[in-house]
């Protein structure tokens, strides 16, 4: 009987510990479970993130971009308008010198 007792304890021990690793190993495949889904949703949260940030980024990237192309647009003209006014100020000067030439000859003829 003491030994029918013992044989039924140990398999008691042996069933209750069975039991404790299933439950230990139940809560560690949950906890598992549930780390992996606050990983994708953070993980998502931050591809999401980046994708916003990504959208603003090209956003400024075409306004800067066709504020660049204007400020280009606007330096070509510029440098046309100074070509314009350079050509007429050396035609000014050729003819500034003629009249000047044509003066002093003027004065040159008349004093002899």
């Amino acid at each position: 009987m003491r030994r029918r007792a013992i044989v039924t304890l140990a398999v008691v021990v042996v069933v209750v510990t069975v039991g404790i690793l299933l439950l230990v190993q139940g809560a560690r495949a949950a906890d598992g479970q549930r780390r992996a889904k606050e990983s994708v949703a953070r993980e998502s949260y931050l591809y999401r993130q980046l994708a916003n940030r990504d959208a603003v980024l090209e956003s400024q990237r075409r306004i800067y971009m066709e504020r660049f192309r204007g400020l280009e647009a606007q330096l070509r003209g510029r440098e046309q308008d100074v070509a314009v006014l350079s050509e007429r100020l050396v035609t000014m000067q050729r003819q500034r010198s003629k009249e000047i030439e044509a003066g002093v000859i003027s004065r040159l003829v008349q004093g002899q």
